[in-house]
């Protein structure tokens, strides 16, 4: 690809970031821009090119965040596939690269976003349409319905949602742990990157069995932790509660 080419081509990648900047509800309007280059252009790189890499990287970055723009409802996949096409692809060249493992670790993070919403939905619904109201009940009654209780959400982990939500988890933290481990080792760790690992980790702890859990949590509090340790860093409220509910209590285990 020549300098031309290229120059225009960051010249719409950057445009579209601006936009997306400046009005996040417009994504759609982009999606024809990024068909038309992604009909056409495929990465094909067999060895490293830092020069070709500075323009690569952007672009996947930019096409995914279109792509996942609207991750709860599934996401624009021919786009979403594209993006995570091309960074394996530059991932076999350069291997241990912090952001190329990122993004992938993302791919599949966000990819699970549609499969976690519907379980979020029913289990709202379930909880609400559960509330009773009536005499207390007895110790006896309690442990039964408990015992129920624990059936049924052991039953539910079986279920489509469930079943999707894990198939797309696991390479989530894959590369997610792999992109924190080089992180940490080329001293380029960010808080950021350490917080997309454990609301990884979290997912998948909540839709997997309580038997095997444990050490997802677990994971997650620690990444949570690290991040807290981070100049400058300040979590996301919903991590930071978490962190707060649940970090003392694990700390002592």
């Amino acid at each position: 690809m020549d300098e031309n080419t290229v120059r225009a081509l960051m010249s719409t990648v950057e445009l579209i970031a601006t936009t997306l900047d400046a009005a996040p509800d417009s994504w759609r309007d982009q999606l024809q821009a990024i068909r038309n280059i992604t009909a056409s252009l495929q990465l094909l790189d067999e060895t490293p090119n830092e020069g070709r890499k500075q323009w690569q990287l952007p672009l996947i970055s930019v096409f995914q965040r279109v792509a996942y723009a609207d991750a709860d409802n599934g996401g624009v996949m021919d786009i979403a596939n594209w993006c995570l096409r091309q960074t394996l692809t530059l991932l076999h060249v350069y291997p241990e690269d912090v952001d190329l493992l990122t993004l992938v670790g993302q791919n599949w993070l966000l990819r699970s976003q549609k499969s976690l919403a519907s379980i979020h939905h029913a289990e709202r619904g379930s909880s609400s349409s559960g509330a009773s109201q009536g005499p207390p009940l007895s110790q006896s009654e309690e442990q039964r319905l408990a015992t129920a209780a624990a059936i049924e959400a052991e039953d539910r982990l079986h279920t489509a949602d469930y079943v999707e939500a894990r198939g797309t988890l696991l390479p989530a933290i894959e590369y997610l742990k792999r992109a924190v481990d080089a992180a940490q080792t080329q001293e380029k760790l960010t808080g950021s990157l350490l917080s997309t690992a454990a609301e990884a980790y979290m997912s998948l702890g909540n839709v997997s069995s309580p038997r095997v859990n444990r050490q997802y949590f677990h994971d997650a509090l620690v990444y949570l932790r690290t991040a807290c340790e981070i100049p400058n860093y300040d979590l996301p409220l919903h991590l930071q509660q978490y962190l707060d509910e649940y970090g003392p209590l694990d700390s002592r285990n």
